[in-house]
Parts: structure tokens; C-alpha cells; sequence
């Protein structure tokens, strides 16, 4: 597994092992997201606004594309 799924498990196994419900677990993601981008944006990386369309475009690419790291999960 690349590093993007080793990171991904990771996370799905903090969020499961929460205690939060798995919509409060995608909410939390959403903030980190959002706090991920603002961050870049300080960095230079474009307008907090910019960073943040672009997190969201990434974050749907994501869902679209996870299919390896889920397949890692389950097994």
C-alpha cells in the first residue's frame, strides 16, 4: 500500500476507535480538511479560499478513487 492508503487506514482506525458516530467521524474529517488547506494557504500555496475549493475537489476525487484502500481494509 502506497503512502496515501497507509495514511488513510490509519485514520479510519483513529475514527472507528473514537467513540464518535461515523458522521460526526466525516464532519471531523471535513474540518481537518478545511484546517489541512488554510494551513497551505499560509504556506503560499493560494488564497484560503483558493486551498479550500481545491481540498474539496480532492476530497471528492478521493471517494471516487478509494477503491485499493478499501479493499486493503476489508481483507
Amino acid at each position: 500500500m502506497d503512502k496515501l492508503g497507509v495514511l488513510a487506514a490509519r485514520v479510519v482506525e483513529e475514527a472507528l476507535a473514537s467513540g464518535l458516530s461515523w458522521d460526526e467521524a466525516i464532519v471531523a474529517f471535513g474540518i481537518a480538511s478545511k484546517a489541512i488547506a488554510v494551513n497551505a494557504a499560509t504556506q503560499g500555496n493560494g488564497t484560503p479560499e483558493e486551498c479550500i475549493a481545491h481540498a474539496q475537489g480532492r476530497l471528492q476525487f478521493g471517494m471516487e478513487h478509494s477503491s485499493e484502500v478499501l479493499r486493503a481494509l476489508l481483507s
